[in-house]
């Protein structure tokens, strides 16, 4: 176990600069990356490229530097397609998985009886769009937050216009069994979408196999720049969907505004109004470049080991519940929430503590799922959510800092 947590690990540290950081003489653990991942080299290198080569607007300079610019932009789509078995033009370019919800909330036109069924530990970003538009309905979860997956059937009514999960919880780890929710969503003929911010950059995905009719990622959560992200839709829905933004560079050349009105070019351009976020699309086709590369069957073999050794040390400590640590290695990703029973310390004061004793970097907090803190009566936890450049010395040190604090 030990020695595939390293080996895959060691494989990819030298491409991380944020990793030679210290802080008072301690080198940065960094164990945050279901917050965000820090980026490789081959990342900053592709952005920086743009600003200092490439600068230049994308689809419409019929300069070098506009052909070059829109050539890599281009690309970059490409990539993002193909990690997840979609083809470019099924891709709309978003700031991340919380517009791409949005953009799905607004599509979909929902009324104010129209039931949206999501389970009640879903991130924010999964549960607000459904108070705005349409009638939630939350799926009850377990006392470690994991959903109960068995009521799916029981909760979807004939006024039901979407189940919404998460592929993968952002404070548990569970991964949901997404083909079992496609089957009986689909059987009722209500779509399903799959919010995959937390599983783009762990799990093999391809929507053919998934089945399901929407998904919403974004850049920042698998080692690509902040402020861009995707949502993947079937072209039929991406066809009759109302525009989302209007303006530049999304209507058609043969437009007489100023007398007709306009005409949108075809998806995904017509809901890409503006000019876009270039060099963070250029930076996120860089990282999924990096990923493939690496092999995400690879990242998923370091991913269950680690899970497995990260679980078994936190169990150990004396004075701290993990969550949900019953899960199987194969039905989790390599994250772990816990409360630490520190006389006098919240939640976020260990985290602190950790980071100012050890260097040791992880969030604590309500994680944007208040909803899940509240039925499981938590006051806040703790969150270490290592990826692929993880030691099992860096998770020993975390372990060391728990159990000094739990005392």
């Amino acid at each position: 176990m030990k020695d595939t947590i390293d080996r895959h690990a060691e494989r990819v540290r030298p491409e991380f600069p944020l990793l030679k950081r210290e802080f008072d003489g301690r080198p940065v653990v960094f164990l945050d990356n279901a917050s965000t991942t820090p980026k490789p080299r081959s990342v900053i290198d592709a952005v920086v490229n743009v600003l200092e080569r490439s600068t230049a607007n994308v689809h419409r300079g019929v300069h070098s530097l506009g052909e070059e610019a829109t050539r890599l932009f281009d690309e970059a789509r490409r990539e993002v397609a193909s990690l997840i078995g979609a083809t470019p033009n099924e891709i709309v370019l978003v700031r991340g998985t919380t517009e791409a919800i949005n953009f799905v909330a607004n599509g979909l036109e929902l009324g104010p009886e129209d039931e949206v069924v999501f389970p009640a530990s879903e991130h924010h970003a999964n549960w607000i769009p459904w108070r705005v538009h349409g009638k939630p309905v939350p799926m009850p979860i377990d006392e470690d937050g994991v959903p109960r997956w068995e009521t799916l059937a029981s909760l979807i009514t004939k006024k039901t216009k979407l189940v919404s999960i998460g592929h993968v919880s952002n404070v548990t780890g569970a991964i949901a069994p997404v083909e079992e929710v496609v089957r009986i969503a689909h059987e009722h003929g209500v779509p399903v979408l799959l919010d995959a911010a937390q599983s783009l950059s762990h799990l093999p995905l391809d929507v053919n196999k998934l089945g399901v009719d929407f998904l919403a990622a974004s850049s920042h959560k698998a080692f690509g720049p902040s402020g861009v992200g995707l949502l993947w839709s079937k072209k039929d829905f991406l066809a009759k969907c109302p525009l989302y933004q209007v303006g530049g560079g999304m209507i058609s050349l043969n437009n007489d505004i100023d007398v007709g009105g306009f005409i949108p070019r075809d998806a995904p351009f017509k809901f890409e109004a503006g000019t876009p976020a270039i060099e963070a699309t250029i930076g996120f086709g860089a990282a999924v470049k990096w990923m493939r590369a690496i092999g995400m069957d690879a990242i998923r073999e370091h991913d269950i080991a680690m899970s497995k050794y990260l679980f078994e040390g936190l169990s150990d400590i004396k004075g701290v519940r993990v969550l949900a640590k019953k899960l199987p290695v194969e039905k989790r990703i390599a994250l772990a929430t816990f409360v630490v029973d520190a006389p006098a310390m919240t939640q976020e004061s260990v985290a602190r503590a950790l980071c100012d004793m050890f260097g040791v970097c992880v969030s604590a907090g309500f994680h944007c799922t208040h909803v899940l803190h509240a039925r499981t009566h938590l006051p806040g936890t703790v969150r270490a959510s290592p990826h692929l450049f993880n030691t099992t010395a860096e998770i020993d040190l975390l372990l060391e800092g728990v159990r000094e604090i739990a005392g």
